[in-house]
């Protein structure tokens, strides 16, 4: 590339809690296990490939490929190539949609609409892209400067308009169609990120999304590879160690994902971990 994050000479510059920037390599990425985003997450594939999950759905990012991850979504990677190179943009859900209602005219549709969140550009789309991206980071590090906030969310724009003119390219400026199973597990998920810590029965969901149990368990199964219930416990898991991990005790643990008891939780969570929680404390 011309325009290389290659030359930075920092891994991470942020401004305040709503932006921040990132550029790594494959060892920088590592996850020991399934993370959920907070934020937004724009990421640019400059060399290599990874090999990611996102809500249970299997990916492999290459080369001048970028990928979007909205707040909520389920994170891991399976494998990822010695010269693997990644920028990353980060910012608030309110930064965003803020960002995106100045932009209305350039509707990113595509990237919120189909199965797997990514863009494939061509070298010269990608390298014009970085320029940008480059010098965010230039302006992101000026602390002094009173422009700074103005400066980058320009310099934002005109990424995404950058994206959106590749994906119009394309002809992917308007939602592509989707079948209706696809639809139902888009629904799915978008339920379950909303009500997985009360609601934890294939019945709940399968009565918002008006089928019945059985043909909702036989559509995940087809489209994802695993069934309602599997699909439902691997987010309250993922969701278990994430709380685990904090400062809460066990029983606020237990209290947060809305179980009966700490006794409860603890079976539920040994059932599917083979791990009382105090043990998979005691190993981090």
């Amino acid at each position: 590339m011309n325009s290389s994050v290659s030359d930075l000479n920092k891994s991470s510059v942020l401004i305040d809690d709503y932006f921040s920037m990132y550029f790594g390599s494959a060892n920088s990425f590592l996850l020991e296990y399934p993370v959920r985003s907070d934020r937004v997450y724009l990421g640019f594939c400059l060399d290599g490939y990874a090999e990611v999950e996102v809500n249970l759905i299997k990916h492999t990012i290459i080369k001048n490929e970028i990928i979007l991850i909205p707040p909520n979504h389920i994170l891991f990677h399976h494998k990822i190539s010695e010269n693997f190179r990644f920028a990353l943009l980060s910012f608030s859900n309110k930064y965003f949609h803020a960002l995106l209602n100045d932009l209305r005219k350039y509707p990113l549709y595509f990237l919120f609409k189909q199965k797997f969140p990514t863009l494939k550009l061509d070298e010269t789309e990608m390298d014009q892209i970085m320029e940008f991206y480059n010098l965010m980071w230039k302006y992101a590090e000026d602390k002094q400067s009173k422009y700074r906030p103005d400066l980058i969310k320009h310099l934002l724009s005109l990424v995404f308009i950058n994206i959106y003119c590749c994906a119009a390219k394309r002809n992917m400026e308007k939602p592509p169609a989707s079948s209706r199973r696809e639809e139902i597990v888009g629904a799915f998920f978008s339920l379950i990120f909303e009500h997985f810590k009360e609601a934890k029965d294939v019945s709940f969901y399968a009565e918002k999304l008006c089928v019945s149990p059985k043909y909702l368990s036989t559509v995940m199964k087809e489209v994802v590879g695993k069934n309602t219930k599997e699909c439902i416990d691997h987010f309250v898991i993922i969701e278990c160690k994430f709380l685990l991990d904090s400062n809460l005790t066990i029983q606020e643990v237990s209290q947060q994902l809305n179980f009966p008891n700490q006794s409860f939780f603890g079976k539920y969570f040994k059932k599917h971990t083979g791990m009382s929680p105090l043990n998979y404390r005691h190993t981090k």
